[in-house]
């Protein structure tokens, strides 16, 4: 149980985080992209866009960090060895190779690279290392 709370905390931490940096990133590119002009057209109130950007991803990051959060548990049953500054290699390697999984397809977009790895890395710090520290501090 410990697992499923440290994933939804930390979920909930990266949402504090992606919300508005979400909004930023999208304002910023409205004179370059048009996929951003359809997503917040010029004018568009940062804050409100904020707010929308921070509850969808309220709902989805919980949900991927408590999903984490039991495979966690169920991969601790079988196998807890740490490695790499993580209690739990296993899992942590997983967790890098679903981002990568992920992400590489993004870096073939040269617009989007740079947002794309900085997220990968403070996904993979965030759920791969951070969620089992914080599960083992629960248990």
């Amino acid at each position: 149980m410990a697992g499923v709370f440290a994933g939804f905390v930390v979920g909930y931490a990266m949402a504090l985080l992606l919300g508005p940096a979400a909004a930023f990133v999208l304002v910023r590119s409205n004179q370059r992209s048009g996929l951003a002009q359809r997503l917040a057209p010029p004018g568009t109130n940062m804050v409100a866009l904020s707010v929308v950007l921070h509850f969808a991803a309220i709902i989805v990051l919980t949900a991927v960090g408590m999903v984490f959060g039991m495979m966690l548990t169920g991969i601790e049953t079988r196998r807890s060895a740490g490695g790499a500054g993580s209690p739990n290699w296993t899992y942590t390697l997983i967790v890098l190779a679903l981002t990568a999984v992920v992400v590489i397809p993004a870096f073939a977009l040269p617009a989007v690279r740079r947002y794309a790895a900085a997220g990968a890395v403070v996904f993979a710090v965030a759920f791969g290392w951070a969620l089992p520290w914080l599960a083992s501090l629960g248990s």
